[in-house]
């Protein structure tokens, strides 16, 4: 008799099965750019080369619009040189805010191309509105002046404006410079903001800033307060400047003009030397007519100078021109005679 050999069968859960599969196909799958780790790297700050670049970028774009704004109304931005200074601030900022925020990804186009972006220390895109402070405080002591504001020159005002964009200018140059540690200006301190490696991600670990740069800002606009109140009390007393500070009031009374400066000037050609004034005026309304508006400054400097028969030459100069934003066009004007001639032509205007 034969026996036939018996065979065992083992059953397999259909479960089991299904993820013995998955597995296996899992395995023998190519590996994808999605599953690949991207690397990253947390917190790069921004060097300062990076940075002035990306700027030096963002103000030849923002000037190149208001450039051609300002020849396309000459007449009105060289009479209205405030109205020019606020408008070009107002286009700016609203560049600079609006693409360093969130609705831009925190980049302007400086910074795209110099791959980097501004972020707060969650590593997160600032809002709208924290992207307006922060670049009024940036661009403002830039583009702003004294001038912007009526009546500024009354009870000391306007020196205490220049004084205070002067020394904001100076803290934001100082904290780029030597605040190494976290590279922040005042603005970005002011809305604690950084500007990192655009592949930057997550949180920002850096080291507390260094409260001395505080004490060695304030130590120096103290000494600059005390040298500048010096100076200008010991300039204001001495020879040749009470003259013409008077001369330059008296301009200044007469009405038709916003601003002029007085200043003296020696030559020297061919062995000889000559002495005399450069008055340098803004005149208020249209653009003047040379010779004749000129001849009225030089009237008005013969009849306050009191050495006017002693000096060679007087030159009046007309300051024209604008300024918008970055956008800064200039053209001077100039008529030039002896105290004789500038008589003559007071004459022949019918001046005197």
């Amino acid at each position: 008799m034969f026996s036939v050999p018996q065979r065992c069968y083992t059953a397999v859960a259909p479960e089991k099965t299904t993820i013995r599969a998955e597995r296996w196909k899992l395995l023998n799958q190519p590996p994808t750019l999605a599953s690949l780790p991207v690397p990253t790297r947390s917190g790069a700050i921004a060097g300062f080369w990076r940075r002035v670049l990306a700027f030096a970028v963002d103000a030849f774009i923002t000037a190149l619009p208001c450039g051609l704004l300002g020849f396309a109304f000459y007449n009105f931005f060289s009479r209205f040189e405030a109205e020019g200074i606020l408008i070009g601030f107002a286009l700016t900022l609203i560049y600079f805010a609006t693409l360093g925020s969130s609705v831009g990804g925190g980049q302007t186009i400086g910074h795209r191309i110099m791959h980097i972006r501004v972020v707060d220390r969650e590593g997160n895109f600032i809002s709208r509105k924290r992207s307006v402070l922060r670049y009024l405080i940036f661009l403002g002591p830039i583009l702003l002046t004294s001038e912007v504001i009526p009546a500024s020159g009354r009870f000391g005002v306007k020196t205490a404006i220049d004084w205070l964009i002067s020394g904001a200018e100076i803290a934001i140059v100082y904290l780029y410079l030597f605040n190494r540690n976290s590279r922040q200006s005042l603005h970005d301190l002011a809305t604690d903001t950084y500007v990192v490696d655009a592949t930057s991600v997550g949180k920002l670990e850096l080291p507390q800033f260094w409260a001395w740069h505080w004490a060695i800002l304030g130590g120096a606009a103290l000494i600059g307060a005390v040298l500048s109140i010096g100076f200008g009390s010991a300039v204001g007393q001495s020879a040749p400047f009470p003259e013409l500070i008077a001369i330059q009031q008296t301009v200044l009374k007469s009405g038709k003009v916003r601003s002029v400066g007085v200043f003296a000037q020696k030559n020297w050609r061919n062995g000889e030397t000559s002495t005399g004034l450069n008055v340098i005026v803004d005149w208020k309304g249209k653009p003047p007519f040379t010779e004749k508006d000129a001849t009225e400054v030089a009237d008005i400097v013969l009849r306050a100078d009191p050495q006017a028969g002693d000096r060679d030459f007087i030159t009046v100069k007309f300051k024209e021109g604008f300024t918008i934003g970055f956008a800064r066009f200039s053209y001077n004007r100039q008529v030039s005679h002896n105290p004789a001639t500038w008589a003559r032509e007071d004459q022949s205007f019918g001046l005197r």
